[in-house]
């Protein structure tokens, strides 16, 4: 049985961000003092889900403005597929966003699915990622999702 905890001191950001270096295909998790100083400001943001003290699922998301989160990244354990943990994650990030008043998330990603499932839409593609975005709440009835834009 897993367990669900958000990021709140340093040894949990190392074994989360260990997690994601090793799943995430050599790209790198940003600098270790930015994700350091999120715990500090924004550990709702940073939701993992672990097992045995092993992580197994992992969402971090960072502000990008007053408005909007980046999704910075999202994996889990090819064992541990398939069986709701990382949309428990999404949900559970969705949830704090909305809270703490966002209106948009935004993430790129090259998976096919799973995003749309999670309720994101692409918007655009680049360097052969989509970027997926989610409206969380609309300040207005004309509000849309940004319109996909030409690179």
């Amino acid at each position: 049985m897993y367990s669900i905890s958000f990021v709140e001191t340093e040894p949990q950001l190392k074994q989360v961000l260990d997690f994601l270096l090793r799943h995430l295909r050599g790209i790198s998790p940003y600098r270790y003092e930015d994700w350091k100083e999120r715990i500090e400001r924004d550990s709702k943001l940073l939701v993992y889900a672990h097992e045995d003290g092993n992580v197994i699922s992992a969402v971090l998301g960072r502000r990008e403005n007053a408005e909007s989160l980046v999704c910075g990244f999202v994996a889990c354990e090819i064992g541990h597929r398939r069986q709701g943990i990382t949309q428990k994650l999404m949900d559970i990030f969705e949830a704090e966003a909305v809270q703490a008043g966002f209106r948009y998330i935004t993430l790129g990603s090259e998976e096919d699915g799973f995003y749309e499932k999670c309720g994101f839409h692409v918007i655009n593609e680049m360097h052969g990622q989509k970027i997926y975005q989610k409206l969380l709440r609309r300040d207005s009835p004309n509000d849309i999702f940004v319109k996909k834009r030409d690179c």
